[in-house]
């Protein structure tokens, strides 16, 4: 593992605390990158104490945008908006230009490193132009889940969802997109502020549960003195190097506002400082055991451009660890999309991020999008309620098993994985039977296989590892029901075109919230194309006896697609389906479904 350690003052009596953080540091010996807003630029203390600590510890000096809190940054702009990514585009290039010209002015070069909690594509391509030196950014905040939008209380406009976890080469025209090529790459390496549970970040706050000991004291996981939760994340994280070709990467970026007088811990500071500290002694611990590597910012951005091609994979086993619940999530992210599959419903997909029409995306005050920088989602089941809360089951994936007139959700069970492992081309996740039963006995286990594959692929395998009954034949319904958005709230649905595709014959609607039904027999296909994003999802069966395709549409109170795919399955035979994304020139039809996506 890779560990980033950043620090940055603070003004008043809290800047004795960034004092102490950078002693604790010092004294451990490891290596840190100490970012420095605006407004300390202009401040002679500060100034001096982070020359010298450059010339004795070799601190590495970079600047951090964050926030635009003080009156200097103010009167460049004539604007009181607070936070870069907010500003207009000619404001944005005012401010760095401002701010990078001010740090090479005080401390006699230009920055080796950069920081804000949201870098949008066209404050990546600003920096890059003009200060081509600075080589990696933290360029996200990777908080997810409806409690981060309903917890944004008008104060804190950060949206910046359907991101990578892990240090990733930004896209040009969307900076929380993983470049598909180095020629798309916008040419600085982006990290994310902090590394966060990938568990409790799918279905809760989890600005609570990160790489950061007072976020976790604010989350209350900390008895006194006693924090073992903020560790074994650490663990978790060093856990994902077995997928990841041996890589993974954390940082801590803990604000000296934390340490002392924070309204936000219950602990005295002298708790909370020392589990900062035996949060840096682990460190050590690791290291000492070759286990773990401190590097400046600028030294890993190096590393991973020569260890991590652009456009590799990533992947993260996420075990839930601080209430034991047994919950389990697996990630994926690549250049053409991100997925999560939820084994508390059955291996069923949770959260699906369309990256292939490569669509730009930036913030500000001219942009349509304003704050709300995520990359939308086409299934989202904690927003868009999935399988447990929803009168019509919202949004989500999953298999549907009949029989005798009976149908059972595979949903409903949770799913334990056999296997999670990196394959040449993604991702496997092999899950192991589960177990169903009908009201007239008949008793089954159903065995998934799940592929990631490069393209924008997830392959579906589904066959009966168990039978009570060998010669019985149940009808199988692979299910997709989506949407599209970038919160819980509906968007306008009117224009997606919805078909069934047949060998012979196609069948299509066009989305007017009428709830209509189309199902074409012997169909292996059924389709969605969003003009709205630029992207048709597609499922098709490739392998296993076809009985037919079809596809619903919403309604307003229930405004989402459904797609089903359907086939018969018995011991001896099973059933393969391929969930699909591909980019569209959408204009009045949908594109055309080509074999290419089913080979």
């Amino acid at each position: 593992m890779i560990v980033n350690l950043i620090h940055r003052p603070a003004p008043g009596s809290q800047y004795e605390m960034f004092r102490l953080q950078q002693e604790m540091a010092h004294s451990l010996g490891l290596k840190v990158t100490l970012l420095l807003p605006y407004d300390f630029l202009f401040d002679e203390r500060t100034l001096r104490d982070v020359r010298e600590d450059h010339a004795r510890y070799g601190d590495e000096l970079g600047l951090w945008l964050g926030e635009l809190t003080g009156g200097h940054m103010a009167q460049e702009v004539e604007s009181p908006e607070p936070f870069l990514w907010l500003h207009s585009r000619d404001n944005k290039e005012k401010i760095l230009r401002a701010a990078l010209g001010k740090f090479s002015e005080a401390l006699g070069g230009p920055p080796a490193a950069f920081g804000a909690y949201h870098m949008d594509a066209i404050s990546m391509e600003l920096l890059h132009r003009l200060c081509p030196t600075v080589k990696i950014t933290i360029a996200g905040c990777f908080e997810e889940g409806v409690k981060v939008f309903h917890g944004c209380n008008n104060s804190w406009y950060l949206f910046n969802e359907g991101m990578p976890w892990f240090p990733w080469y930004p896209a040009r025209e969307n900076s929380l997109r993983p470049a598909v090529t180095p020629e798309e790459w916008c040419g600085i390496v982006a990290v994310p502020h902090l590394a966060r549970d990938l568990a409790l970040s799918f279905e809760g706050r989890n600005d609570f549960f990160a790489s950061h000991p007072a976020n976790v004291q604010r989350a209350m996981a900390n008895d006194g003195a006693t924090a073992p939760y903020v560790l074994n994340l650490l663990d978790v994280y060093r856990f994902q190097e077995r997928l990841n070709q041996g890589f993974s990467y954390t940082n801590v970026f803990v604000g000296p506002n934390w340490l002392s007088g924070s309204p936000y811990v219950q602990d005295s500071d002298e708790v909370t400082q020392g589990l900062y500290r035996a949060y840096l002694e682990y460190f050590v611990t690791l290291r000492e055991q070759g286990k773990l590597q401190d590097m400046h910012m600028s030294e890993f951005a190096d590393w991973f451009r020569s260890h991590v091609p652009v456009g590799t994979p990533q992947l993260y086993d996420a075990r839930e660890i601080l209430y034991g619940g047994g919950k389990r999530y697996v990630w994926y992210c690549d250049s053409d999309l991100r997925v999560t599959f939820d084994l508390c419903q059955g291996g069923s997909i949770g959260d699906l991020r369309p990256f292939v029409a490569r669509l730009p995306r930036s913030t500000g005050a001219d942009r349509p999008e304003k704050a709300i920088g995520s990359n939308p989602y086409l299934i989202q089941s904690q927003y868009r309620t999935g399988n447990a809360h929803h009168h019509a089951d919202g949004a989500r994936s999953t298999l549907l098993l009949t029989h005798g007139g009976e149908t059972l959700d595979l949903a409903d069970v949770p799913a334990a994985a056999a296997r999670v492992e990196r394959s040449d081309s993604g991702l496997v996740l092999e899950l192991k039977p589960v177990e169903l039963r009908f009201s007239d006995g008949l008793e089954v286990a159903v065995q998934t296989t799940i592929r990631v594959e490069r393209g924008g692929k997830i392959r579906f395998s589904r066959a009966l590892a168990a039978c009570s009954q060998p010669e019985a034949e149940l009808l199988a319904t692979e299910y997709v029901k989506g949407c599209w958005g970038v919160t819980e709230y509906p968007e306008p649905m009117e224009g997606i075109v919805l078909l069934v595709r047949g060998a012979r014959d196609t069948a299509e609607l066009t989305y007017r919230y009428g709830g209509r039904t189309l199902t074409l027999p012997e169909a292996a296909e059924a389709a969605a194309a969003l003009p709205q994003l630029g992207t048709t999802l597609g499922l098709t069966a490739v392998a296993g006896e076809t009985v037919c395709a079809s596809v619903d549409e919403g309604y307003v109170f229930n405004p989402y697609y459904t797609l089903r795919v359907q086939g018969r399955i018995t011991r001896e035979k099973g059933m393969e389906t391929a969930l699909w994304l591909e980019k569209n020139d959408f204009c009045t039809a949908a594109p055309s479904a080509s074999a290419g996506k089913t080979t």
